[in-house]
């Protein structure tokens, strides 16, 4: 008996010094932090007439600034931080010009060199992940953008001043905020989380996090209805230009937005050029193995507030990229059942959610509309992520739909999965 009762003792020991390991590396675990390093561009990439290669080298800036601009510090000071790990990283550029058929690169350090890219449009995306690491552990071996392949003659010129390449790393120092490490006040948010609404925690937070005092646009939030696209038509009731599994010719349906509607007025508000339609982003677009091959929970590491990813999933869809619950300001302390959700990546979309039907059904009803039916959405933030099937809460809807959600601050954070598409693009906006 005495034994036993040493053996369970010896037990309990072990796994409450486990739990206090857990907790300790917790909370030395300092981040993770997101920095933008500008490294120039305004070079030709390819293969002239007379078959030579010309590759150009890139040169990220010596230093970068934290939040409150109070600390510098040199990429060699951060790979020299305690317990350092790079956690992702990725090249992006705007080409202003190309010809060739075959217009294939890669980002090269000595013998590492990433997953070659073609260019199809004028913005690229990559992972480079292991090419940083490489070069991080090496700094005296340029960094270059190289042709892929010596038949030619074709080639691209990069935009001058649009090269950047993003880190985004954890270590065991502690350290004060980088500028992408929390949301910042700027009309990307502005515009996109005034179309949700009263009371919607993602609106609270951004006030809190980036020192803002925004209004939403409607009360009750901006409403799915297709071709909807200007706000100048919000609420009026129209009938519908298509009819579907949700839309009926006979009834009456508010006006708000759809997903390209939204994404168009966002940029328009921001002053960004209007992005190609769903279809020729997934046709030219950069994406489909991007997206696919990182886990979602990666995708903060390569992804800035503003990027849009378009999807086909049955329909086509339109999606602009958020942050991250962490950037957003909530916390292991705080985020409840979502903890597991701190670091995958938000969009906000104009798209189907169960929770808007029974807000504007009394909305309706209190304005004494006949024949007119709630929108079966609207404008919403979701969590990305592989399915829904394993969120905890989940509901099944008329109209056809299985939803899953998550709650975080009493509020239901929908969850978007990536088992039903069949397709995906990534787009940037070029500021």
């Amino acid at each position: 008996m005495k034994s036993l009762f040493s053996a369970r003792r010896c037990w309990f020991a072990a796994i409450l010094t486990a739990v206090l390991l857990l907790l300790a590396g917790i909370a030395l675990a300092d981040g993770p932090h997101t920095v933008m390093l500008k490294c120039g561009g305004n070079g030709f990439v390819g293969t002239d007439k007379k078959g030579t290669q010309k590759s150009i080298v890139i040169d990220p800036a010596t230093s970068v600034s934290t939040e409150d601009d109070e600390e510098t510090y040199t990429l060699e000071e951060l790979k020299n931080l305690p317990g350092f790990e790079l956690r992702g990283a990725a090249l992006r550029f705007t080409v202003s010009s190309f010809f060739g058929d075959e217009l294939r690169y890669t980002l090269v350090c000595g013998k590492t060199f990433a997953e070659p890219q073609k260019v199809m449009t004028g913005r690229n995306l990559w992972d480079v992940t292991d090419v940083i690491s490489a070069w991080l552990e090496d700094r005296k071996t340029e960094l270059k953008i190289s042709p892929v392949y010596k038949q030619g003659p074709w080639g691209m010129r990069i935009q001058d001043g649009t090269v950047y390449l993003q880190l985004n790393f954890t270590t065991s120092a502690k350290l004060p905020d980088f500028p992408r490490d929390k949301v910042q006040t700027g009309l990307i948010f502005e515009s996109s989380l005034s179309m949700l609404e009263e009371g919607n925690t993602f609106v609270a937070h951004y006030d809190e996090t980036a020192g803002s005092l925004m209004q939403v646009s409607l009360p009750l939030g901006v409403p799915y209805y297709y071709a909807g696209g200007t706000e100048d038509k919000f609420l009026r009731r129209f009938f519908p230009s298509t009819t579907t599994r949700y839309y009926r010719e006979d009834h009456m349906y508010l006006c708000g937005l759809d997903c390209v509607g939204m994404t168009h007025l966002i940029y328009e508000k921001c002053g960004l050029e209007r992005h190609p339609s769903i279809s020729d982003l997934l046709r030219h677009g950069i994406g489909h193995d991007l997206m696919v091959n990182n886990d979602p929970m990666k995708w903060s590491a390569f992804m800035k507030p503003g990027d849009l990813v378009a999807v086909k999933h049955g329909t086509f869809h339109i999606m602009m990229y958020l942050g991250t619950l962490r950037q957003f300001g909530w916390t292991e302390k705080n985020a409840g059942e979502a903890l597991p959700l701190l670091d995958a990546p938000l969009v906000i979309h104009c798209g189907g959610s169960p929770f808007y039907y029974e807000r504007y059904q009394k909305y309706i009803e209190e304005q004494g509309y006949r024949n007119t039916l709630p929108p079966d959405g609207g404008v919403t933030v979701s969590v990305i992520m592989e399915t829904n099937l394993d969120a905890p809460h989940s509901m099944d809807v008329s109209w056809g739909k299985h939803f899953g959600w998550y709650v975080i601050d009493n509020q239901p954070l929908l969850v978007f999965p990536l088992d039903d598409c069949t397709d995906m693009a990534w787009y940037g906006p070029e500021k």
